[in-house]
């Protein structure tokens, strides 16, 4: 007498493997998308401005970097050179925000997933012998809340990479990028470049559905 094998319930928790858990399961989607799939919706029915309108999310990207007026050309100090960047005449220390490229959106509630990237360098020679060593650190802000940052990073080259998931609600938006390095040491000059960002890309997308 052949042996019957258990079938598996979806309610009753027992299935064995995934393909028994995908024949019951896409079965009910069937009977849900009134067996409408991919193979059998007519050629351009669901365009481009339909998908936008009834897409899960909507996203935005900005391009980051110190600003311009954040920066001194080194030709200023050694003529014929290119090693352009932030001088301890124009920062003091403490978090300086990047107000020259804000990322201003308009979001629905729900999930808000945030990126930035970029790369950096500083001149450890600047920083050299100060208390707190030689450094650089950034963080992302939502609306001036602090959503991401990293810890002391001490490469003087490097590239970093800053992700947060936050829930929103509906309304304005603004995320910005922020950087903090330590004071100058005694025998630097105040007119030393020590510091430059830039390559970044702020990126935000608002799932909502």
């Amino acid at each position: 007498m052949p042996i019957i094998a258990k079938q598996g319930e979806l309610r009753a928790k027992n299935i064995l493997d995934s393909e028994e858990y995908n024949k019951i399961y896409n079965s009910q989607v069937e009977v849900i998308n009134g067996g409408m799939d991919r193979e059998n919706l007519p050629d351009n029915s669901y365009t481009d401005v339909k998908f936008q309108d009834y897409a899960f999310h909507q996203y935005w990207q900005e391009y980051v970097k110190l600003p311009e007026d954040r920066v001194t050309e080194y030709d200023e100090v050694i003529p014929n050179t290119a090693w352009d960047g932030l001088i301890y005449e124009n920062y003091v220390g403490g978090w300086e925000y990047n107000v020259f490229y804000p990322l201003k959106i308009e979001t629905v509630e729900g999930n808000l997933h945030i990126e930035f990237n970029c790369y950096y360098w500083f001149d450890r020679l600047a920083m050299s012998g100060n208390a707190s060593g030689d450094w650089v650190s950034f963080e992302v802000l939502l609306n001036n809340n602090v959503v991401a940052e990293t810890h002391f990073l001490y490469q003087s080259k490097g590239t970093i990479h800053l992700v947060a998931s936050v829930p929103v609600a509906t309304g304005p938006q603004e995320i910005n990028v922020a950087f903090k390095l330590p004071s100058r040491n005694s025998a630097s000059t105040t007119q030393t470049q020590f510091f430059y960002y830039s390559g970044g890309n702020l990126t935000a997308i608002n799932r909502y559905r």
